[in-house]
C-alpha cells in the first residue's frame, strides 16, 4: 500500500517538528540522523529507527547511525540494490528484518531489544545523488501513518540532511585530493631511481586508498609481460616477478585500458590468481587499473582488500587513476632520466677519451714554454701575413705571442701554463684535413690578431678587452674538430652531428662551439677560470656569437643589414656591434683570399680537395643533391669567381667603409679575380674536372695563365682595330657617296 506524499504537515506536531529542525544545526550528518530516529521512533512508537544513505550513481549505500547511536564511522553495504530499487520505486515496503542482507543484520541487531521476528517498513526519500531510506523496525502506527510521520518530517529537514551529507562528502574528496598531492610530491622525488620510485609508490597506493596490498606491474613490450619488482621487507634486497601480459584481470585492464573493481575477485570471469592475487593473501575485492603516458599504457597498478570497508568504492577509483597519473608521469620521467645518467656517463667518457687523444705531456709543454727561439717575425702583425710558409714547431709559440702582445695575459691574468696547454690542446683538436686544419686555425687567428693590431679596436672603443680576447680566441678555435664537410653534409646523411645540433641550425659550427668549450671548462686548460662570474658567462656568449657568425647561411640573411650598418657605423650601438662581430670574424676567416697569388691557389687546391671529397661521399649516398657538373670542366675558376664575387669581396668593402686601412684588400681580390677568369682557358683543356687541383699546384699554371691573358689581350686589340678599320671605311664610304650626289 503506498501512501500519498504531501506538502504540507497534516498528521505530524508542527510544534515537535519545528523543535526538530531547530536542534538540526552544527551537527555532523550522524549526529543529525539520530536526532531525526529518536523524533520518528517516537512519533511512529517504534522499537528502532535507522537510515541508508544510497548513492544510487555509483551505486553505493552505507549506514552511519542507528536509533540514537551515532557510529564511528560509516560502514559500507556491500549490497544494496534492494535499497535502490525501493527509492526508484519511491514507495514504502516492509519486510522481515531477518531478509536484510547480511551485513545489515550485523550492524544493527547489537541495538535491538531480542532476535525474534521483527517487520521492518522501509521508506524512500529520493533525491540526487543522494538518496535515503528510512527504516523503522516494528512500527506500532499503522503504515499509512508511518509513512506520513518520515514525508512530513524529511519535508523540512531533508534539505539539511542532505547539504551535510553533501558536504561530508566534498570535505572527504578535499582531504583524498591533498592527501594525492602529498603522494605525488614525495614521488617527483624518487624519479632518479625506478626501483625506489616504485617501492615509494606501491607503499603510497596503498595509503591513497586503505588497502592492504599494492602492485605495480610494468609494461615489457619486448619480452609482452608485466613485470613486478618485489622487495624485501626491512632490506633492499628485490626479486622479480613476470606475468603473461594478456592473463587476468590484468590483462584485461592492458587490453581495454579501463578500470576493474571487483567486489569479489575470486568470481570475476578473467581473474588468475597467479596475476591478480598475491601469496600469503586472502583476496576479497581488488581494484586493478591502468597506469599511462602519453603513447599509452605502460602499466598496471593492482590494489587488493580495501581496509574497513567491503569494497572499494567510486571514490577510490578516482584516487587509483589520479593517481595513476602521477605514477605513470614519475615512471616516465625515470626512465628519461635513467637514459639521461647513461648518455651523461657516455658523454662524460667520451669527453674523456676525446681529452685523452689531446692530452698534453709535458715534454710538450716544456717546449713552448722554455722555447729560445725567435719568435719576432717581420710583418706578423700586419693584414696580408702568409702564416703558411712557417716551421708547425713554431705555430704555437706565435700564439702565444699574440696573446701576450694584446696584453691579454696581463689584463686577464691569464696563466702562462694554462695558456700553452689551451693552445696545445686546441692543435690537436683539428683534424689532418686538407683545409680545416690547424694551419688554417693559426692563418685566422693571426688576421685576427693583425685588425686588433692595425685597426686598434679597443683604443678606438669598437670593442671592449673581453670581446677582443673572445674574438681571437674564437678565431683560433673556429673551426675545431672540423670533419672536411659542410653542415648540409651531415644533415643529408643524418649523422650523429646533425641528430644533435640540425634543430638549431648551423651544425658544424654548433660542434666547432662546443668542442671548444670542452677544452675551456677542461682543468688545466681552463684559461678563462680568473674571470668573474659574470664576465665568464658573457664571454662564452661572446664565443658563440663570433663561431656562429662563420655560418654563411646566417651571413648570407643579413648581408643587406650589414651594408647598411657599414655605411653609416655607430661605435656603441650593439646591433652595429654584433654586425662588425660577425664581418670581422668571416674576413678573418677568408683572409687567405687576400694573401698572395700562390699562397690563394694553394688554399684553393686544399679546399677544393674538401668540396670533391664531400661530392664524392654525397655521390655514394641515393638521392644526395650533385653540386659538381661533371661536364663544366671551368667549374673550379667559376667557383673561386663566384665565391669571391658574391662573398668575399662584399666583406671587405663593408670593413673598408669603417677602416679604410682594408680597403686594399679589395683591389687584390680584383686582381685574383683576373687570374681566375684567365685560367680558365687553361681548365677547359683539364679532364676530369678533379685533375684540376693538380693543375693548381702546377708550377707551370701563372705561364700559361699570363700567356691566356695575353692572348686575350692580343685578340682583343686586334678587334678593336679591326673595327676602327672597318668603321673608317664606312666613314668614307659614306663621304664618296655624299660627293657623288654634290
Amino acid at each position: 500500500m503506498s501512501a500519498k506524499k504531501t506538502s504540507c504537515i497534516q498528521r505530524s506536531d508542527p510544534g515537535k517538528v519545528v523543535d526538530l529542525i531547530i536542534s538540526l544545526k552544527d551537527d555532523a550528518c550522524s549526529e543529525l540522523q539520530t536526532k531525526i530516529n529518536t523524533y520518528l521512533s517516537d512519533e511512529c512508537d517504534a522499537e528502532l529507527v535507522f537510515s541508508v544513505v544510497v548513492n544510487g550513481e555509483r551505486a553505493e549505500a552505507y549506514i552511519e547511525a542507528v536509533g540514537k547511536k551515532a557510529l564511528e564511522k560509516k560502514y559500507k553495504l556491500l549490497d544494496c540494490h534492494k535499497f535502490i530499487k525501493n527509492i526508484k520505486k519511491s514507495y514504502q515496503q516492509s519486510m522481515l528484518f531477518s531478509d536484510f542482507y547480511d551485513d545489515v543484520q550485523k550492524i544493527v541487531s547489537p541495538y535491538l531489544k531480542d532476535s525474534g521476528k521483527k517487520h521492518v517498513t522501509m521508506v524512500p526519500v529520493a533525491g540526487k545523488p543522494f538518496a535515503l531510506v528510512v527504516c523503522l523496525v516494528s512500527p506500532k502506527v499503522q503504515e499509512e501513518h508511518v509513512v506520513n510521520y518520515v514525508y512530513e518530517c524529511f519535508l523540512l529537514c531533508w534539505p539539511t540532511v542532505k547539504k551535510t551529507i553533501i558536504l561530508e562528502h566534498e570535505k572527504s574528496v578535499k582531504h583524498k585530493c591533498q592527501q594525492l598531492l602529498r603522494v605525488a610530491k614525495r614521488l617527483f622525488t624518487q624519479v632518479a631511481s625506478l626501483d625506489s620510485l616504485v617501492r615509494l609508490a606501491t607503499d603510497q597506493g596503498k595509503r591513497v586508498v586503505d588497502a592492504e596490498f599494492c602492485a605495480l606491474m610494468i609494461v615489457d613490450l619486448d619480452r609482452m609481460e608485466l613485470v613486478e619488482t618485489c622487495y624485501t621487507k626491512g632490506t633492499d634486497e628485490t626479486s622479480e616477478r613476470r606475468f603473461p601480459m594478456d592473463s587476468g584481470i590484468a590483462g584485461q585492464v592492458i587490453q581495454t585500458g579501463i578500470i576493474v573493481n571487483t567486489r569479489n575477485a575470486a568470481q570475476h570471469p578473467a581473474y588468475d590468481p597467479n596475476v591478480d592475487s598475491r601469496p600469503g593473501i586472502d583476496i576479497k575485492n581488488s581494484l586493478t587499473f591502468p597506469i599511462r603516458e602519453q603513447q599509452g599504457i605502460i602499466g598496471v597498478g593492482l590494489l587488493i582488500n580495501k581496509i574497513g570497508d567491503p569494497y572499494f568504492d567510486a571514490m577510490d577509483e578516482e584516487m587509483a587513476l589520479s593517481f595513476s597519473v602521477y605514477c605513470g608521469v614519475c615512471i616516465i620521467h625515470s626512465l628519461v632520466y635513467k637514459k639521461i645518467h647513461e648518455a651523461s656517463i657516455r658523454n662524460i667518457r667520451g669527453h674523456e677519451l676525446n681529452m685523452y687523444h689531446i692530452e698534453v705531456n709535458d715534454a710538450e709543454m716544456s717546449k713552448v714554454l722554455e722555447c729560445k727561439g725567435f719568435h719576432n717575425i717581420p710583418g706578423l702583425s700586419t693584414l696580408h701575413f702568409n702564416t703558411r710558409g712557417l716551421p708547425q714547431r713554431e705555430l704555437p709559440c706565435l700564439v702565444v705571442k699574440m696573446f701576450s702582445d694584446l696584453g691579454f695575459i696581463r689584463k686577464f691574468n691569464l696563466k702562462q701554463s694554462k695558456l700553452v696547454r689551451f693552445v696545445l690542446q686546441v692543435r690537436k683538436s683539428y683534424r689532418d684535413v686538407p683545409y680545416h686544419n690547424w694551419y688554417h686555425a693559426v692563418s685566422v687567428a693571426q688576421w685576427g690578431y693583425a685588425a686588433l693590431m692595425n685597426f686598434q679596436l679597443v683604443k678606438r672603443g669598437y670593442f671592449n678587452d673581453l670581446q677582443a680576447l673572445m674574438y681571437l680566441i674564437a678565431c683560433l678555435v673556429h673551426d675545431l674538430d672540423h670533419r672536411g664537410t659542410a653542415s648540409s653534409f651531415q644533415i643529408n646523411g643524418e649523422t650523429a652531428l646533425a641528430a644533435l645540433y640540425s634543430s638549431e641550425g648551423s651544425v658544424m659550427e654548433r660542434h666547432h662551439l662546443g668542442q671548444a668549450v670542452s677544452i675551456l671548462n677542461t682543468e688545466g686548460s681552463d684559461i678563462l677560470e680568473p674571470l668573474p662570474r659574470r664576465d665568464y658567462d658573457h664571454a662564452l656568449l661572446l664565443l658563440r656569437d663570433f663561431v656562429l657568425a662563420t655560418d654563411l647561411n646566417n651571413y648570407y640573411k643579413k648581408l643587406n643589414e650589414y651594408k647598411m650598418i657599414a655605411s653609416d657605423y655607430l661605435i656603441g650601438n650593439q646591433i652595429h656591434i654584433a654586425a662588425l662581430q660577425a664581418l670581422l670574424m668571416n674576413a678573418a676567416d677568408f683572409s687567405d683570399q687576400i694573401k698572395d697569388w700562390s699562397s690563394v691557389k694553394k688554399t684553393a687546391s686544399e679546399v677544393l680537395t674538401e668540396f670533391f671529397n664531400q661530392d664524392e661521399s654525397e655521390n655514394d649516398r641515393e638521392d644526395a643533391p650533385i653540386f659538381v657538373d661533371p661536364k663544366n670542366k671551368t667549374v673550379i675558376p667559376e667557383l673561386e669567381i663566384k665565391f669571391i664575387t658574391d662573398t668575399v669581396i662584399p666583406i671587405y668593402e663593408m670593413l673598408g667603409q669603417i677602416f679604410p686601412v682594408i680597403a686594399s684588400a679589395t683591389q687584390i681580390l680584383e686582381s685574383h679575380l683576373v687570374l681566375w677568369d684567365g685560367s680558365k682557358d687553361v681548365f677547359i683543356e683539364v679532364s676530369p674536372i678533379v685533375a684540376g687541383i693538380s693543375v693548381l699546384l702546377s708550377p707551370e699554371l701563372d705561364g700559361l695563365i699570363e700567356a691566356a691573358l695575353n692572348e686575350r689581350e692580343r685578340l682583343r686589340l686586334e678587334a678593336e682595330a679591326l673595327a676602327a678599320e672597318e668603321a673608317a671605311a664606312a666613314a668614307a664610304a659614306a663621304a664618296a657617296a655624299a660627293a657623288e650626289e654634290d
